[in-house]
């Protein structure tokens, strides 16, 4: 699909090697914070979670890193043709290249994180899919040197790799506050992990579920109502 159309905004997305996908709508409408004021999307392609950011939070200025050119461009684009422009930054560049004095109070990332396995023969693919483009320890790293004391990062993960996840959290003394499930279908097991993490280790919120689709094969209602803001076409 050369365009994904959401309520406010469109993502054209010929030339990236990432499509939207589930990963990013979740990740985007789990996304919880106090009036942020500057967000950080970390590895945006085509610009879907910095735009589901600007839409979420109408006060913040929002910056999209990416590395691959194809998306990047994309990326800008979307941004451009958004009902935000204004507030809406795109980086075209190598997070571990970013030097900045700039700290943000909120960060997100849908990063690469496959970790086996032969590399896509597509270079774009391969980049934006594995982990050695952005390993966890460097994600993290550059989390701890770009975040505020009181900001929150949030992230996606598969599910097997939560405990790595987070023991490379705590190297940089980044305490996990949420971690929410994601399954698939109803009875299936968890195959990605919602986390937030923050420099105050503070009380853990807790481990919450959600369920995408039933049995069927339809969406849940859980997952319709979390999606509502930005499934359809009011643009």
């Amino acid at each position: 699909m050369s365009v994904f159309c959401f309520r406010h905004f469109e993502i054209r997305q010929e030339s990236s090697a990432m499509k939207v996908g589930t990963d990013a709508m979740v990740l985007g409408a789990l996304v919880q914070a106090e009036h942020p004021k500057a967000i950080l999307d970390i590895g945006t392609g085509t610009g879907v979670l910095a735009l589901m950011m600007a839409q979420k939070f109408p006060e913040a200025t929002i910056v999209g890193v990416e590395i691959e050119p194809s998306s990047a461009t994309e990326a800008k684009q979307n941004m451009e043709n958004s009902p935000w422009p204004d507030r809406l930054t795109l980086l075209e560049t190598d997070i571990k290249d970013l030097h900045t004095n700039q700290k943000f109070d909120l960060i997100i990332s849908n990063p690469p994180f496959y970790t086996g396995g032969l590399l896509n023969p597509n270079a774009q693919r391969a980049q934006a899919r594995h982990v050695f483009a952005l390993p966890f320890d460097v994600l993290f790293s550059k989390v701890a040197c770009l975040l505020l004391e009181d900001g929150d990062f949030w992230m996606i993960a598969p599910s097997s790799d939560v405990e790595l996840v987070e023991m490379e959290a705590t190297k940089v003394n980044l305490f996990p506050r949420r971690r929410i499930e994601i399954h698939g279908k109803v009875g299936g097991a968890a195959v990605r992990t919602v986390l937030c993490f923050s420099f105050k280790p503070l009380k853990f919120i807790g481990c919450n579920k959600l369920t995408i689709r039933e049995v069927d094969g339809k969406y849940t209602a859980d997952y319709i109502a979390l999606t509502a803001d930005f499934h359809g076409v009011a643009i």
